[in-house]
């Protein structure tokens, strides 16, 4: 009912594509270059001889060893001393040398991932076809390889100009419409939980409601850094976080996390209880299952091995709300395919995490603008509201 009739879709879209402008991508590349042949300057100054910065072992002697930078709380690996990007985050404020290195290997990344890649991909029509991954993701969720559009940073400046150079064709615009707080939204589906069900139907800000509750505050009182922890605190649930995990995110003293979580749970005790029965379900049947019905086996919730054991415990807690965020967006393509098939003028060509893209008409892209936003708002009922925000626009990044 889902899965094979999202097969075709899959297909078609593969075969559509997305429209590249590759000079787009070459300016990019070139003002990247540029960026990191000074990056390279400026760290080689700082370590006072120059390095490869991509070579672990050459970049942790440098920072451990030359500048005798504090080795607490870092992780050792086989070969020495990490320098991955959760251990250099905890030196950020030892050298300025660090926040250059994360720059460039965010530049570095960009430039060798993407902007030299993905034009290599682009047929004689100026397109490329991503491959869409459909039972990949134990949740559901889709992924897309060659190239992986799924990765192309959104929040950084970069990135939305990386965006930008996915265009509609001429004539043509594009319409995305994404699902807002879908794993949220889930969240208090699956939990039923009164507080969160509540804020939803007001259109309250989950994020600003939380943390009144944790910090005992009323919402007007609450300040940035206090939503800024909530908000990781939030998503952290979803996935089972520790203390510790939710303490590093948030950049709290673990203490403190202990104290948030703690009261996450009692003022969301819908939260808390459906945390508590998923795992008892998990354990007494061996898989857990989304609302429409998606499984997964978790046979290893009951292993002696204890670190495995809680492995499976937080995809048990996990899945149900991932699963049933991935099977609203793939019932939302069926839809969308059902109500636009058969015009060829309206096609839909990307799906990216809970977003749907399609390439539509210029005449044509505000009413199927409007039509796509009522039928994804309805697509699946809930005990909370679907939201989703559409843009038009000319390319990716406007939208």
């Amino acid at each position: 009912e889902m899965e094979m009739p999202l097969l075709k879709i899959l297909a078609d879209m593969e075969i559509t594509g997305v429209e590249l402008n590759t000079v787009i991508f070459k300016g990019i590349s070139e003002k990247i270059t540029v960026t990191l042949k000074n990056l390279e300057k400026s760290i080689y100054e700082m370590a006072g001889r120059e390095f490869n910065i991509n070579s672990p072992s050459q970049l942790s002697e440098i920072l451990f060893t030359d500048l005798a930078l504090s080795t607490l709380d870092i992780k050792k690996t086989k070969k020495g001393l990490s320098t991955g990007a959760s251990e250099l985050s905890k030196l950020r404020d030892s050298h300025k040398i660090i926040s250059k290195i994360e720059e460039y290997r965010e530049l570095f990344k960009l430039k060798t991932t993407y902007l030299d890649a993905i034009p290599k991909l682009v047929d004689k029509n100026s397109r490329i076809h991503t491959t869409f991954n459909q039972a990949v993701a134990a949740t559901g969720r889709l992924s897309s390889t060659e190239p992986n559009l799924q990765n192309i940073p959104i929040k950084t400046e970069l990135g939305q100009l990386l965006r930008t150079a996915f265009t509609a064709k001429e004539g043509y615009k594009l319409i995305s419409a994404d699902y807002s707080q879908i794993d949220l939204r889930a969240v208090a589906h699956v939990s039923k939980d009164k507080k969160m069900i509540e804020a939803f139907h007001r259109g309250d800000d989950i994020h600003s409601l939380t943390a009144a509750e944790i910090n005992g505050v009323t919402p007007s009182q609450v300040t940035q850094k206090m939503r800024s922890s909530a908000k990781a605190l939030n998503f952290g649930i979803i996935y089972g976080m520790s203390s510790f995990g939710f303490a590093q995110s948030a950049g709290i003293a673990q203490g403190l996390a202990k104290e948030f979580i703690k009261a996450y749970m009692e003022k969301f005790s819908g939260v808390a209880a459906y945390m508590k029965e998923t795992r008892e379900f998990a354990r007494t049947n061996g898989y857990v299952e989304t609302l429409l019905g998606r499984r997964r086996n978790l046979n290893e919730i009951n292993s002696p091995n204890f670190q495995v054991a809680a492995g499976a415990e937080r995809m048990a807690i996990n899945m149900p709300i991932q699963g049933l965020a991935a099977d609203i967006v793939k019932l939302a393509m069926i839809k969308t395919h059902q109500a636009f098939d058969g015009d060829s003028e309206i096609q839909m060509i990307l799906q990216i995490h809970d977003e749907i893209i399609l390439e539509v008409k210029a005449e044509k892209a505000e009413v199927a603008a409007k039509k796509l936003k009522e039928l994804m708002e309805n697509v699946h009922p809930l005990r909370v509201p679907l939201i989703v925000d559409v843009k038009v626009g000319d390319n990716w990044g406007e939208v």
